[in-house]
């Protein structure tokens, strides 16, 4: 991890001797992590404000876990399960935390021992019946509310920067409310450069290359290939209906295979591999494109794209130019029958 100079020193199993002859010194941080109804598996945890962040490993034995590190200031760190799943903890110096969750119910997890994690848990509690567009709403508070505070700067690239529906004048709002309270946060600034690229791969913008990682681990570029049209379809096996989705997307193969004027390139968020290769299996002979480096939303690849919600579609024509990004495969089906007839 370079940019917070934030080094991994170890993770390991919890266990009463380490707590107590460990103690935290300087900018040292600690999670004792809890669940109350899984024994054992696996998770990875990464620094969501590190560009070049890499997936570490967590082992839960006994429903425990235990993760150490440190920080120069409040970071916002991700958690990950094996199903895509992510949960925000904020680290920082000399932080103590503890993480409470129910396997069964992950989006009701509590996090102790920070005024930031408690404000998250706040949040998540406010808003855990709520419909995404009422969510957004009282993330907007929270913002206005709380600008001083990390959680507010989360929040604005969660709920607002990811989304390519929301304007490039609200979230200008938004971040001139947080600005002059984290003159020298580094997360904050990078969203500057996800503002730059929201805007860069609009419709009408020629759509930047870049290299795929395919089954058999050989790499590619996007654009090594030409056609008429290129159909863009970023995804994961944990995203909802990810399986309705793979089929609407061979239909869609199967439909204009015969005109020989549209390729169709599927990119993959998937962290495990094995599982996204079982799901591609059926497509060995038709004609859709599916890559995958297994590194989720910190893919080198999604942050120069500036994907930031699934399903994402986009269509661009020979020239790489972006005639449609939408969400929706339905909406970009009607554009494409537009151009191919």
């Amino acid at each position: 991890m370079v940019k917070r100079h934030l080094h991994i020193l170890l993770y390991i199993l919890l266990g009463a001797g380490c707590l107590a002859s460990c103690g935290l010194e300087g900018d040292s941080f600690r999670i004792k992590g809890h669940f109350r109804d899984m024994q054992g598996g696996e998770l990875y945890i990464y620094n969501l404000s590190d560009d070049h962040a890499l997936f570490d490993t967590l082992t839960i034995q006994d429903g425990r876990f235990l993760y150490r590190g440190q920080a120069e200031s409040v970071t916002p760190y991700m958690l990950v399960f094996p199903n895509g799943m992510e949960q925000v903890i904020f680290v920082g110096p000399g932080h103590d935390l503890e993480y409470e969750a129910t396997a069964n119910d992950m989006k009701n997890y509590v996090v102790n021992g920070s005024d930031e994690n408690q404000l998250m848990n706040q949040f998540r509690q406010e808003t855990y019946t709520l419909n995404p567009s009422m969510v957004v709403a009282k993330a907007r508070t929270y913002i206005k509310e709380n600008p001083e505070s990390p959680v507010a700067i989360y929040l604005l690239d969660r709920y607002f920067v990811q989304d390519d529906k929301v304007s490039d004048a609200e979230i200008s709002e938004l971040l001139r409310v947080v600005k002059g309270k984290h003159p020298h946060n580094h997360y904050l600034l990078d969203l500057d450069t996800k503002m730059v690229q929201r805007q860069r791969n609009q419709v009408g913008k020629k759509f930047p290359d870049v290299t795929l990682t395919k089954k058999d681990y050989s790499t590619v570029k996007l654009w090594s290939k030409e056609k008429d049209y290129h159909l863009l379809a970023f995804w994961a096996i944990w995203m909802p209906n990810s399986y309705d989705f793979l089929w609407q997307l061979r239909q869609r193969s199967n439909e204009y295979k015969e005109s020989g004027k549209l390729r169709i390139v599927a990119i993959s968020l998937d962290i495990e591999r094995y599982r996204w290769e079982e799901s591609i299996r059926p497509d060995s002979t038709n004609n859709i494109e599916h890559y995958c480096d297994g590194m989720g939303f910190e893919s080198k690849v999604i942050k120069t794209l500036g994907v930031g919600t699934l399903p994402c579609f986009v269509l661009t024509d020979n020239a790489h130019r972006i005639l449609e990004k939408s969400n929706d495969l339905a909406q970009i089906g009607k554009k494409i029958e537009e151009y191919i007839k």
